[in-house]
Order: structure tokens, then C-alpha cells, then sequence
């Protein structure tokens, strides 16, 4: 084949891969078990956010919270025998992001935690995530107690429950519709939802009220709804991967689909070479921290799933919609909007869905190509929280993807179309 037939090839994927991306149409349609909702989730199998990475590799952090869903889903009776399990490879422990699902943090998922469900009504893909904990919890955090467990069975057993049948009931709340005026009012999505929490409160709470729930139950899931911090987070990270999973394996496009951390490595994933990783060491964040006491040494690499956001043009790319984050590790207003800018140059497109008021309403940049970061020099940058090496929050920035991931998978793209 031709160098021009091969750079046709790759444009009209791009093209195609595009479309599909700017065209999705996401709601919020479901809140069940993890093993009723993900294919190919079974009793035996804990999701962890990330690249694949082999136990005695694992941070120190993950395993904790693989332990602590051993303990959750009652496969070993004491922690000495969680380890021990683990250790023996008795329990599969696998990527998130392989099965759909966006690991935030830690990434813990088992099949007994329940997973919000989003849905592109465009292709009917869906994508899950669990509902965020707060700043302490199993599946975010790595954190597992008794505090940890009594709210999970809450989640499982009451609130789950209540909201699937609301959102059965009404036909889903539409995620895309609340991410754009979110991004008109402040909010970039990744590190801050803050307009999007309101709106979906004014969303969900209605429906709520009217579906006939008894007193106590209708008190536990509006007090969950409305206390957890950044409560839409999971239902944006769900809509984001109900797309990406979308326009994964499409021929010859060089559309970046998957970007994530394990606290030891970051890996990506290319639309055209499928579910294939392509890894590099994880680097730290900078920003700020919670409290005076913590610093870099206190916090782990990279961890979590959640740049989902920025590989759908949200988080890092719209910064120029939530300059406050970019306030995080000392930058201006200027600098959010420099940052944005810098993103269009390795995208392939404009998100004209989620206008920014600062960028005249253009919309955010959309569609990472491994070409443009060849040819530019520039790497993504994704916001995120800063987690502790003990487990918990302690603060939150942003860094760039190194070159590296990006470099090894343009040379499997080029092995597999013979470019080399």
C-alpha cells in the first residue's frame, strides 16, 4: 500500500473515530453490582486501576485495597489469609479499564460493589464506575474498616437498590447536558465538579421524591447524594468510557482511548491496536496539598483511572474552564487558558459541545493523536488527586504523560500497517 493510500487510511479513521466521539449521546441509566452490570466480572475477579502490573510489582497502596475487597466479598476470613490468597495468585486481579470500567484512584472494583452505569445512546456502549466514597473509602482510597464496610452495605444493599429503580423510572439523567453548562460555570470536570453536583441534585432529587420510597430510604440516599463530595465525578468517568469503549479497535485510528496509572507505571491505549498497553514509568504529581504536614515524599506516583476525562478532551485539556485548578500548583488564569490552547496542538478536533466562556465559547480540545505528539513534542497534560502512600487523599495537581508511552505505540501502529 502507498504512503498517500495509508495517510487516506488513517485520516478518514480519524475522521470516523471523531464523529463518533462528538456525536455521543451519554445519560446516567444504572446503578447495580458489578457482577450483574460488567460482562466478564465474576466472585473471583478485583479490578484495579491502571495498566496491568503483577502483583509483586504492585504499590503498596493497591494492595491494601485488593486486600480489602478480598475481605469486602468475604473470600478469606482474616487478612492474613487475604495476603496469603493475593500472594498466591488465587485471585484475578486485573485492569479496570479491560473490562470497561474506570478504576478512580485505587481503583477497586469487586463484584459485589455497585458501578454507575452510563450509556452512549448512539452506540449503546456502556460504560461504569463506582460511586466516590469521599475522601476515605475502599474502591478511591485503598482504605478498607468497619466504617468503610457499613457504608458499602448501604450502598449495596439500600441506596443502589432506590436510585436504580429512579433512574429505570425516569429514563436516565443526561450526563452530557450537565458536563456542558458545567463547563460554562466553572467546572473542567476532573478535579472539579462542583456546578455539575448541583445540577444533578436538581436532577435526580425530583424523581427521587416522587418514586414512592419508604421515609428512611428516600433520607439515606438524598443524604449520600448531597454529602459525598463530588458525587457526579463517577457518572462523568462512566460517560467518558461508555464512549471511549466505542471507538476502541477501529482500523488505522491513531486516537488515543485510554490514559491511566497504577502508582507505578502510566499506560495508554490506541484506538487502532485495540487492548494493548503501552507503558512508561508514572511520574508525580505537583500541586497542593491538604495539609502542611504532607509533601511529595508522603504520595505515591500516579494512580487511577480517572484521566479518562482528559482522553475525552475534559480535565487537563478544559482547563481553561476551571483556571481555580490550575490556581492548585500556582498558575493564572492565563495559564489555564495557555495550557488548553497547548492541548489543541496534539488533538484532532474541537468539543464545540462544552463551550468554555473564556475561549469566546470554543470548546475544549478533543481527540489525542499519537501523530501530532510525535510530530509536536507535546504530551497531555491530566489533572488528578495526589494520594497518600497510607491511603486517602492529601492532595491534588496535575502532570504530563512522558513521551515514551506515546513513541512505543506508534511503532506497534507502524508494525501492524507495515510503516516501518
Amino acid at each position: 500500500m502507498t504512503e498517500i493510500k495509508i495517510k487516506e487510511r488513517i485520516e478518514e479513521a480519524n475522521r470516523k473515530t471523531l464523529d463518533r466521539m462528538l456525536s455521543a449521546e451519554t445519560a446516567w441509566v444504572g446503578i447495580k453490582p458489578a457482577i450483574e452490570a460488567i460482562p466478564g466480572m465474576n466472585r473471583n475477579v478485583i479490578l484495579h486501576a491502571g495498566p496491568p502490573i503483577e502483583w509483586e510489582r504492585m504499590c503498596q497502596v493497591q494492595k491494601r485495597g485488593v486486600i480489602g475487597g478480598i475481605l469486602h466479598e468475604r473470600l478469606a476470613a482474616t487478612e492474613e489469609d487475604a495476603w496469603r490468597l493475593a500472594e498466591r495468585g488465587e485471585i484475578e486481579v486485573m485492569p479496570a479499564l479491560d473490562l470497561n470500567t474506570v478504576g478512580a484512584g485505587v481503583g477497586i472494583v469487586t463484584a459485589s460493589m455497585v458501578v454507575n452505569i452510563c450509556q452512549d445512546g448512539k452506540t449503546g456502549q456502556k460504560g461504569y464506575c463506582a460511586p466516590l466514597e469521599g475522601r476515605v473509602g475502599l474502591s478511591g482510597w485503598g482504605v478498607y474498616n468497619e466504617t468503610v464496610e457499613k457504608r458499602l452495605q448501604v450502598l449495596e444493599k439500600v441506596f443502589a437498590p432506590a436510585l436504580d429503580y429512579v433512574l429505570t423510572e425516569c429514563g436516565g439523567i443526561d450526563t452530557k447536558s450537565i458536563i456542558a453548562r458545567g463547563t460554562q460555570m466553572n467546572d473542567e470536570s476532573h478535579t472539579r465538579q462542583v456546578a455539575e453536583g448541583l445540577i444533578l441534585v436538581s436532577e435526580i432529587v425530583p424523581p427521587l421524591i416522587q418514586a414512592g420510597l419508604d421515609r428512611e430510604t428516600l433520607i439515606t440516599c438524598l443524604d449520600i447524594i448531597i454529602k459525598t463530595e463530588r458525587f457526579f465525578h463517577s457518572m462523568g468517568m462512566a460517560s467518558a468510557m461508555s464512549i471511549l469503549h466505542g471507538i476502541q479497535g477501529l482500523e488505522y485510528s491513531t486516537i488515543v482511548t485510554a490514559m491511566a496509572g497504577n502508582g507505578v507505571e502510566l499506560g495508554i491505549k490506541v484506538s487502532a491496536t485495540g487492548d494493548e498497553w503501552f507503558t512508561t514509568t508514572a511520574p508525580h504529581l505537583e500541586g497542593m496539598y491538604l495539609s502542611t504536614k504532607w509533601s511529595q515524599k508522603d504520595a505515591i506516583p500516579w494512580l487511577g483511572d480517572s484521566c479518562v476525562m482528559e482522553t475525552m478532551g475534559l480535565g487537563g485539556l478544559a482547563a481553561a474552564a476551571a483556571p481555580v485548578v490550575i490556581q492548585l500548583r500556582g498558575g493564572t488564569f492565563q495559564d489555564a487558558i495557555q495550557q488548553t490552547e497547548e492541548m489543541r496542538a496534539i488533538c484532532l478536533g474541537e468539543n464545540h459541545n462544552f463551550p468554555i466562556p473564556s475561549l469566546e465559547f470554543k470548546g475544549p480540545p478533543i481527540g489525542i493523536d499519537i501523530k501530532k505528539i510525535l510530530e509536536t513534542g507535546v504530551t497531555p497534560v491530566s489533572h488528578g488527586g495526589i494520594i497518600s502512600k497510607e491511603g486517602g487523599q492529601i492532595g491534588a495537581g496535575s502532570a504530563r504523560f512522558p513521551m515514551e508511552c506515546f513513541q512505543k505505540a506508534f511503532y506497534t501502529f507502524a508494525e501492524k500497517y507495515q510503516l516501518l
